[in-house]
């Protein structure tokens, strides 16, 4: 891999991997059909933290809150309401960690797979459809006064059951945690905030293992083409995810889901041609 392939692959990354559209299905279709290479494990690691680090820069408010509420907390109701939201995204993350746990070589083997990949986008057309017209609750709920006041353990739990599934290559983890937040009753504004926290301890879990791997593989850990994806994959992933944010607000996350059917209708027919 030269690093213009690695620039692309962390273009890639860093739009899909918040756009709801599947960054693992896009990196296994493009591996597959576009004769890019399919990236090293230490080159994934890194772009995956380009794209933590863009979640952390754009959602730091949230993350500075939680840190203050868990630690120094102005009020007794903002250390309950922090203590709360950590307990919810541990909730949200344990369906994912028991999947990986568990079923993590059937995983693994379906990201070799196109079909797989080109279906999971055209389920996520339908995950993404099924949140036209849905507007949330219409008010807040116990803690309103507090950060992310729509979210609760049962939805926290929803959402984490929807990231769960998005192991699978081609289901869009941000579109099917978004969509499943704002159908249980979040505010779109709360689900999508929700959703990119979550997103933080399934990202830097999987870049732990992923860092072990390769050491245990006498992989290097980082090369100058696992920098140069990783910056890339950060300021793409900033762009992607203020857009993001501005279209969930909007109501129109649906509209990603006529991409989706057609990305995955297009790749499920050249894949069973190839066949």
């Amino acid at each position: 891999m030269n690093w213009l392939q690695a620039a692309v692959l962390g273009v890639i990354q860093g739009l899909t991997e918040f756009l709801p559209v599947s960054s693992s299905g896009h990196l296994v279709l493009g591996a597959s059909f576009l004769g890019l290479p399919s990236p090293g494990l230490s080159f994934s690691i890194w772009v995956h933290i380009g794209t933590a680090a863009a979640t952390m820069v754009m959602l730091r408010k949230d993350i500075r809150w939680l840190v203050k509420g868990l630690l120094a907390p102005e009020t007794k109701q903002s250390r309950s309401r922090a203590l709360a939201v950590a307990g919810y995204l541990v909730a949200g993350s344990v369906p994912a960690a028991l999947v990986g746990l568990f079923l993590g070589d059937l995983v693994e083997s379906a990201f070799s797979s196109t079909l797989v990949a080109s279906v999971g986008l055209i389920l996520t057309g339908c995950f993404l459809r099924a949140s036209r017209g849905k507007t949330g609750l219409a008010h807040a709920g116990p803690g309103s006064s507090c950060h992310l006041p729509t979210v609760t353990l049962g939805r926290s739990l929803m959402v984490g059951l929807a990231q769960a599934l998005a192991v699978m290559p081609g289901i869009s983890r941000s579109g099917s945690t978004m969509t499943s937040g704002i159908i249980s009753g979040m505010s779109r504004e709360d689900a999508a905030r929700f959703s990119f926290l979550l997103s933080l301890p399934a990202v830097f879990g999987s870049a732990l293992l992923d860092i072990r791997s390769a050491l245990r593989a006498q992989a290097p850990v980082v090369t100058f083409l696992d920098l140069t994806g990783c910056f890339i994959s950060f300021i793409t992933g900033l762009m992607a995810l203020g857009f993001v944010l501005r279209t969930v607000r909007q109501g129109e996350l649906w509209k990603f889901s006529y991409y989706c059917w057609a990305v995955g209708t297009c790749f499920l027919v050249l894949t069973l041609v190839r066949s």
